[in-house]
């Protein structure tokens, strides 16, 4: 995984929300193991001095502009030893690679016209008590 501007957004929300006395515990977790995975072990401690460098006394400044956050997005990519971010080639996709959707397309259609088939518009006899049904 490689760190990109919404996980140092979440950083920067998660650190504001502490700030200011929010129960974060679980989400304090969530994100800071995606942090060290992301941008590797010692963003931490690369953390501070990106900020210091581009001149941030408040890190809720990297919310609002993306250029700036950009810049400290690329310390601590440099500083923590972070894994190289993927190709832009490879995207969130419902298929795997060489699978089209049009199979699963072509099901879901077939299975449509069998029941609206058995919706025809054929009249409900309706149900007696004591009478059996002709099959």
């Amino acid at each position: 995984m490689a760190g990109d501007l919404y996980l140092l957004r979440a950083l920067v929300e998660l650190e504001l929300a502490l700030e200011a006395g929010v129960p974060v515990d679980a989400a304090h977790a969530v994100v800071t193991d995606l942090a060290d995975e992301a941008f590797g072990p010692g963003w931490q401690q690369a953390y501070g001095p990106a900020l210091a460098a581009e001149g941030l006394a408040d890190p809720g400044q990297l919310v609002a502009d993306d250029r700036l956050a950009g810049r400290v997005l690329a310390r601590l990519r440099e500083a923590g030893g972070a894994p190289d971010p993927p190709a832009e080639e490879y995207g969130w996709y419902a298929y795997p690679p060489g699978v089209s959707s049009g199979r699963a397309r072509f099901r879901r259609a077939v299975r449509r016209r069998a029941s609206a088939r058995q919706a025809a518009p054929l009249p409900a006899v309706p149900r007696v008590a004591g009478r059996r049904r002709r099959a």
